[in-house]
């Protein structure tokens, strides 16, 4: 401080830079709260930096992955299923049919929902490490965690869980319309006429519970993967740096689509399960709406494989979208 101080009053007589020292050499808790407002300030910017950026990698990424997510769904939802043989046959009868941009179908809704996710993941993950530093002396920040050393992977895992919970109060509505508005085929006869429509039909026939169909299937999706993506991706980044810590962006990219995919892996059936219940029809039977429900029956039906299907599309669908969210968080960073 005392250097940054007398700086900034270079051009004034010896004796008043002299003076400036002396202050903050003598006033020693104005030097100490003048620290931490510095520091606050430059943590605050780079909170909002950071916010910035991923809500713009977000978007990128979604706009990316969306025409596989489409698919995805397609393949998953009872009402459209029937109707492929596979996610190539799908990617192409919807281009043909419906034309290209049908693959961009309920885009609206998550590019909506992607900012204040990022803000409740970015502000739940933070809250969950104090929590940790404060009360957990096992999970505590230690000088072994900083970059270069071996990652804290319980510490990873429950502070993403955590962030992974609070996000579903936006995520599951998201995900509702999105699904909803993907599987409509017919161009001249829709239930929905867009997001808003879909969001004012489900509310006055259900209220607002109606939003949160899905919930639990969704909860068991993103609870766990939220912690399982920040555990494997620091894992990756960890394996991949070098000796001071650093990571090259190929390494980066490549930790992304390793715990993107990893994490899919584990979770997917809780996906498949929750995209029928999110595209069964609204007026559907309440037991049909259930996790165990749609679990035991398809299981009985269909066996394992019925969980894995668009899976496939899944999987690649993490590759342009984990390499947009990447490439457009660095540049924004960049630029802002």
């Amino acid at each position: 401080v005392d250097s940054v101080a007398c700086q900034t009053v270079d051009a004034t007589p010896r004796r008043e830079r002299t003076t400036c020292s002396a202050f903050f050499q003598r006033n020693s808790h104005f030097r100490t709260n003048y620290r931490m407002v510095a520091s606050s300030e430059n943590e605050a910017i780079a909170v909002i930096k950071d916010l910035a950026a991923g809500t713009v990698g977000g978007c990128g990424g979604i706009i990316a992955g969306q025409p596989l997510d489409t698919v995805k769904v397609r393949i998953q939802s009872p009402t459209t299923r029937g109707l492929y043989r596979g996610p190539i046959h799908c990617f192409l009868k919807i281009v043909t049919d419906e034309g290209p941009l049908a693959l961009f179908k309920g885009m609206t809704s998550p590019l909506v929902g992607n900012a204040p996710m990022q803000a409740i993941v970015f502000g739940m993950n933070g809250n969950a490490n104090r929590i940790m530093d404060k009360y957990i002396p096992s999970l505590r920040q230690k000088e072994r965690d900083l970059p270069g050393s071996k990652p804290n992977f319980l510490r990873l895992y429950l502070a993403g869980t955590w962030a992974g919970i609070g996000q579903l109060s936006v995520c599951v509505p998201v995900e509702l319309i999105k699904c909803k508005l993907q599987v409509q085929q017919d161009q001249k006869v829709k239930t929905f006429k867009g997001p808003w429509d879909c969001v004012r039909q489900i509310y006055q026939k259900s209220g607002v519970l109606g939003l949160y169909r899905g919930f639990w299937a969704t909860f068991w999706r993103d609870a766990p993967s939220y912690g399982l993506y920040f555990v494997l991706y620091e894992m990756s980044k960890w394996r991949l740096s070098d000796k001071e810590g650093k990571n090259t962006m190929l390494s980066l990219l490549f930790s992304g689509g390793v715990a993107g995919i990893g994490t899919w892996l584990f979770t997917y059936p809780f996906d498949i399960v929750k995209s029928i219940i999110q595209t069964l029809p609204i007026d559907c039977p309440r037991h049909e709406r259930t996790l165990v429900y749609q679990f035991t029956t398809n299981y009985r039906l269909n066996g394992y494989r019925f969980f894995t299907r668009g899976l496939s599309a899944c999987i690649a669908r993490a590759i342009p979208a984990n390499a947009a969210t990447f490439l457009l968080y660095e540049l924004t960073l960049k630029f802002i």
